[in-house]
């Protein structure tokens, strides 16, 4: 990266890259492909929500991560496609790993499976103390164990809620894979809908719809400008920690902040490139191309599979329709239930479905399960279900001995496709050639509601609602001027302040003030420092709709690579 003037690209007449959202008659299916509106229209609007925001997503994946790193792109065995068409019969490449948190296994060797157990469950151990002061294999960093939040530690993509009777016995056990995107994209059609969802898969009729949303110091709803209704709150009472009972709690979506479809799709965009140190080594190979957190059941272990099918079977890949992440069945052979029930007595599919078809024909492997409920038939208890580990069965008494018997997964097409030549490990470029990175975009009011919010976790660290804010592309409606907004940038100064330009230049924007926040960014399990511009958007009339990138331009440097998907053009907010 060499050294330019500072200059708009477009002033320059250079060719901005912008997604590409082609003719091949391609649309991301909702996950699992859920019918959650009863009304056709809204749920044909859901769709098309839908694939606006995996399209973003899919171009933000495939761009890598090349202002700030070095052989972190470009990423060239990942397709689109919405630009590549996927022939009929083509295979499939699925991946799987244990939802159990590994990492609370490797941390806590020393600790009882008990006190193990009881981390899983509350993210406390039976005396009562959170988790340690841990050291990071990759970086030698030392640090509280993370991710922070009301249940970051189930950081494998699956999260849980427990309810107990009176004198401690779990009672029922909701288990969830789904994305918080996919809520946020519910919540933009209907909130009415959400919260009916909600009501039934909790078996929670008290739940009400101000619940669910964000309000302010003064118990009045945030506005969030994209949808003109109250902001959806991720971490609302019903969707928090792992305590279930009448007044709060319950699982309905991932809150672990790597816990995003937005973070699966990079993951795997990513973990395409080869590196020069093999992939013989999964917790090498993350540690070299920095694509998710050591030691999880989950990102090593993506990482090296979609690694290996790139490299060793010359391959390209791209997540089957319906993207997203998936429950299996749990092992039900490691299972004694008691006399005259069975695993069906016990457990049921509340959202999902056992099996899915490929809309380019055949099944898709394996279960597409997004939500799960373990609770006792009536007459008997969870505590008399037997679960068999090391040759010994014991009585259910933690969730997580569900959760070992618990696959995950993804699943992925692959094409024919040259592989380019192994890079080195990620790294970090000079100083000269650091290049702003743009993070995200939101409108100030949900910027400032979500980051004043503190959010109260079992280790105590500081953490705010922001780092629960999700990918999806805040909504500008096309002829408006002066939209307050924020863009939370990576970047090596801000004197003088850095320009913020679009892929139009019918888009603009007026950077007034440049600040600071840690928070993590969807998808990191840690927080870290981000520059925070305060901006004025305006619209022309003739822009273009839809999906715009986001340029920050330092002083003495020419942006080429715009951050995809960051703002959504619209005719009217609906």
């Amino acid at each position: 990266m060499t050294k330019k003037p500072h200059v708009n690209p477009k002033k320059k007449g250079l060719a901005v890259p912008k997604p590409k959202i082609a003719a091949t008659g391609f649309q991301f299916l909702v996950p699992a492909d859920q019918v959650d509106f009863p009304n056709g229209t809204q749920q044909a609007l859901l769709a098309t929500e839908w694939d606006v925001n995996l399209t973003a997503f899919t171009e933000q994946g495939m761009v890598g991560t090349p202002w700030n790193a070095t052989n972190a792109s470009p990423i060239t065995n990942y397709f689109n496609p919405k630009v590549t068409p996927i022939p009929t019969g083509t295979p499939t490449v699925p991946i799987q790993w244990v939802v159990f948190p590994n990492r609370i296994n490797y941390y806590c060797s020393t600790y009882t499976q008990t006190d193990i157990y009881s981390l899983a469950d509350t993210g406390l151990d039976t005396s009562g103390k959170s988790f340690p002061e841990i050291t990071n294999p990759c970086t030698l960093d030392s640090v509280i164990y993370g991710p922070y939040g009301p249940r970051g530690w189930q950081d494998e993509y699956c999260e849980w809620s427990i309810a107990y009777d009176a004198n401690g016995n779990i009672t029922r056990i909701d288990f969830t894979c789904e994305s918080p995107e996919y809520w946020n994209t519910l919540w933009a059609v209907d909130p009415g809908q959400v919260l009916s969802i909600y009501q039934e898969t909790l078996g929670k009729p008290q739940i009400a719809l101000e619940d669910l949303y964000l309000s302010d110091e003064n118990n009045q709803p945030v506005i969030d400008p994209s949808t003109g209704r109250p902001l959806y709150n991720p971490l609302n009472k019903w969707n928090s920690g792992t305590l279930s009972n009448d007044t709060q709690g319950g699982a309905m979506h991932l809150t672990s902040t790597p816990n995003t479809i937005q973070t699966d799709i990079g993951l795997a965009n990513q973990s395409t490139i080869q590196r020069t140190i093999g992939n013989t080594d999964q917790e090498k190979l993350i540690c070299c191309a920095q694509f998710g957190q050591p030691m999880r059941n989950s990102d090593p272990h993506i990482g090296q599979m979609v690694n290996q099918n790139v490299g060793n079977h010359k391959l390209t890949l791209s997540l089957c329709n319906p993207p997203g992440l998936y429950m299996q069945l749990p092992d039900f052979s490691q299972f004694t239930f008691p006399e005259g029930t069975t695993y069906s007595d016990y457990y049921t599919v509340v959202r999902g479905n056992l099996t899915l078809d490929d809309p380019s024909g055949g099944q898709l492997p394996g279960n597409f399960i997004l939500h799960a409920v373990f609770e006792a038939p009536a007459g008997f208890t969870i505590q008399q279900v037997l679960i068999s580990k090391g040759g010994t069965a014991y009585p259910i008494k933690w969730a997580g001995q569900i959760a070992e018997t618990i696959n995950n997964q993804i699943v992925a097409y692959g094409l024919a496709a040259p592989v380019p030549a192994a890079l080195g490990c990620v790294g970090t470029p000079v100083t000269a050639d650091t290049y702003a990175a743009p993070l995200q975009l939101f409108h100030a009011d949900v910027f400032a509601a979500m980051s004043a919010t503190a959010i109260p976790n079992p280790v105590n660290q500081p953490m705010t609602l922001i780092s629960n804010s999700t990918m999806i592309a805040p909504k500008v409606v096309v002829g408006a001027s002066a939209i307050p907004m924020v863009v939370t940038c990576a970047t090596t100064t801000t004197s003088p302040l850095p320009f913020v330009t679009f892929d139009s230049d019918q888009i603009t924007a007026e950077v007034t003030s440049v600040g600071s926040i840690t928070y993590a960014v969807p998808g990191n399990s840690y927080p870290s420092a981000s520059t925070v511009l305060y901006i004025n958007v305006s619209v022309l009339p003739g822009a273009p709709l839809g999906l715009h990138g986001l340029f920050v331009t330092n002083a003495d440097q020419f942006q080429t690579v715009a951050m995809p998907g960051l703002i959504n053009v619209v005719s009217q907010i609906v």
